[in-house]
């Protein structure tokens, strides 16, 4: 009883984690919508309804005695995590392992009020030693503060007194629409022709087809002639506007992960706030980090443009290693971060040496009976 005392009153998730995670357990069950669209098919309507019914009633049931199971304490210097459906695990994290509290919105969970919280330790990469699923968002932030208050009280006392330092890089609108257009990617060009192979003809979408752009003739008039009476200038007409779906495609993607893209220093590392319609505010330890990686392209090249990860041993959203410290930034910028971090900037000339040609030739004469197979 003085240890439940001291370690704190038991909390539980949000009672809105059962709608928050009862739509993450409807996606991670992939293989009953292929029992359920095959029974649809094969003209089974009725048992595909209620394949699908006893699914998602499975999944509740999962979801509601996982939130009963799932427990957490805050003490005086510890939070404990009890979880667990039939074998329980029972696991304490001391303030002063924690490096930082992150937290994470959905878009559902922004509307919702409630965020997922990450306690960063010094675990081994890939190993979430404290996460909670779903807690009211004003908790999350005292959390956050309990947290850094334990482990470092002068030095929070002292950054909240004075005024927020300016960013150590942020991105504006301008930037993050141009960052959008340097994500097309060739990859993305090939999907996207790809599709237009494949289901063009049924979606009526397929700009490498004269008849799309016979079909298009009342709204393009002159451009839709000239398109028609050559096929060169069908397939030009397909590729820019391949091209520009692309552009369009990557615009959207970024705006959505990088909006309000914001860098700051902290006694630990460098926190990171983005994201649209998910809203992720994470802090990158200094003394997780193992090297820099400094990117660019053939284009982004020419006009000066890098982008800039860390690499470390805590792991980003999505199981990556990689965390994006500036998606698009000039030298002097990257080399303002590298500054922050206590690093040293990057030299201006770095001498190259190209791999031995043995390499290439050994390469080349390994791929040659596939390439003969393929004649």
């Amino acid at each position: 009883m003085t240890d439940d005392i001291a370690v704190g009153e038991p909390e539980r998730l949000h009672p809105l984690f059962l709608l928050t995670g009862l739509g993450g357990a409807v996606r991670g069950v992939f293989g009953a919508y292929a029992v359920i669209g095959y029974l649809a098919v094969t003209g089974r309507l009725g048992t595909a309804l209620f394949a699908a019914a006893a699914f998602l009633a499975f999944g509740a049931a999962g979801v509601l005695l996982y939130w009963r199971r799932f427990e957490y304490r805050v003490g005086a210097s510890e939070i404990r995590i009890d979880s667990g459906i039939i074998s329980r695990t029972h696991r304490s994290i001391p303030f002063d392992r924690v490096q930082d509290v992150d937290i994470t919105q959905g878009p559902v969970a922004r509307v919702l009020g409630i965020a997922q919280v990450r306690f960063e330790t010094g675990a081994s990469a890939g190993k979430e030693e404290g996460v909670l699923q779903a807690i009211r968002l004003e908790r999350a932030h005292q959390l956050r503060e309990l947290v850094r208050a334990r482990r470092a009280p002068v030095v929070e006392a002292r950054s909240t007194a004075a005024d927020a330092p300016p960013a150590v890089y942020a991105m504006d609108i301008s930037r993050l629409f141009l960052s959008g257009a340097f994500n097309f990617s060739l990859a993305v060009f090939a999907a996207l022709l790809g599709l237009t192979q494949t289901v063009g003809d049924f979606i009526g979408f397929d700009p490498l087809s004269r008849s799309f752009w016979r079909s298009v003739d009342s709204f393009s008039g002159t451009i839709a002639q000239l398109v028609l009476a050559n096929r060169l200038f069908t397939a030009v007409a397909g590729v820019v506007t391949l091209v520009v779906v692309g552009i369009a495609t990557g615009v959207i993607r970024t705006v959505l992960r990088d909006y309000g893209f914001r860098l700051d220093r902290t006694e630990t590392g460098l926190r990171r706030r983005r994201g649209l319609l998910s809203l992720t505010d994470v802090t990158l330890p200094v003394a997780r980090a193992q090297a820099a990686i400094v990117g660019t392209g053939p284009v982004r090249d020419n006009f000066g443009w890098r982008d800039l990860k860390l690499q470390s041993l805590a792991r980003d959203q999505g199981g990556s290693g990689d965390h994006v410290l500036a998606p698009l930034a000039h030298d002097e910028e990257v080399a303002a971060i590298l500054s922050a971090l206590g690093w040293r900037t990057l030299p201006a000339r770095i001498a190259w040496n190209r791999v031995s040609p043995a390499y290439v030739w050994t390469l080349a004469l390994a791929l040659a009976p596939l390439l003969l197979i393929a004649i």
